[in-house]
């Protein structure tokens, strides 16, 4: 099972971008008819969409939820296909925020799940941190938020700290109390995805 590039997503699909030089990806569920339904945060909201001639008439805003076109939710980048129900062993090994060990629902609970956010089921403020786009999605696909590109920044900042402890306190402890710091994390991320709706 492997990262699916692909101009033509399936109905259901959680597809993702790159955004920010490549500093991190957007996400979002493949609705159909061209169109992506993905929770914005709110500075994307202040700058009102440009007019697009694709999705005129069928683009729709509800909150930081919104329905837009695939090019308007691509912005000129490259279309990824997340992946669903990868091994551990596959899973440990690709980039973070690309897959995910759950399995996915099935593409109509997919569609009906971001659609009912659409309109109007509450699935909270995004918080880049605890409730983004890729919680959203997985949300979506799942019924449990999750942001594995998030836990990615922070196994790539602990690694960095476990090095740096390591030369500085010495070997196997400084190790142990830089990676540390990682447990409250996830034990959030954790809490927050069994407690949504």
């Amino acid at each position: 099972m492997g990262q699916r590039t692909s101009k033509f997503p399936k109905p259901g699909d959680h597809i993702y971008c790159p955004r920010g030089g490549g500093l991190y990806d957007h996400h979002g569920i493949y609705v159909g008819d061209d169109m992506v339904i993905h929770l914005q945060g709110k500075g994307k909201k202040i700058e009102p969409l440009p007019e697009c001639h694709k999705c005129r008439g069928k683009r729709i805003e509800n909150g930081e939820i919104a329905k837009v076109c695939i090019d308007c939710f691509l912005h000129k980048e490259t279309l990824q296909i997340y992946d669903y129900g990868v091994p551990f062993r596959e899973f440990s090994y690709r980039k973070r925020g690309t897959c995910s060990q759950l399995h996915s629902k099935p593409p109509h609970e997919v569609i009906s799940a971001a659609t009912a956010f659409l309109e109007g089921a509450r699935f909270g403020d995004y918080d880049m941190f605890k409730n983004n786009c890729e919680d959203f999605a997985v949300f979506c696909k799942t019924g449990s938020a999750e942001s594995y590109q998030i836990l990615g920044h922070f196994e790539k900042v602990s690694l960095a700290n476990a090095a740096i402890t390591a030369a500085v306190v010495g070997g196997p402890a400084g190790i142990i109390l830089s990676t540390a710091a990682l447990a409250p994390y996830v034990i959030s991320k954790v809490c927050v995805g069994s407690k949504r709706h």
